[in-house]
């Protein structure tokens, strides 16, 4: 598959929860994100909003700026 911001942010959604230890399914509940809506997001099919990776940040206990786009990291 060809790169795309929603891919890319899936990619990390899912590496940030495999890392945790928790089901992806645990941390779309704590997030709040309907469970069918999450799993169109974390298989890169449409994107997660800004509100939803804070949420998803907070839930695993990581920095905001892990779910952060490459394109948003990068120096000029």
């Amino acid at each position: 598959m060809d790169y795309t911001p929603a891919k890319e942010l899936a990619d990390k959604v899912a590496a940030s929860i495999l890392r945790s230890g928790r089901t992806k399914a645990s941390v779309a509940s704590a997030a709040g994100i309907p469970h069918t809506t999450f799993n169109r997001k974390i298989h890169g099919h449409t994107e997660f909003t800004i509100s939803e990776l804070l949420r998803i940040a907070e839930v695993l206990e990581i920095a905001p700026s892990a779910l952060a786009p490459s394109a948003f990291l990068e120096v000029a």
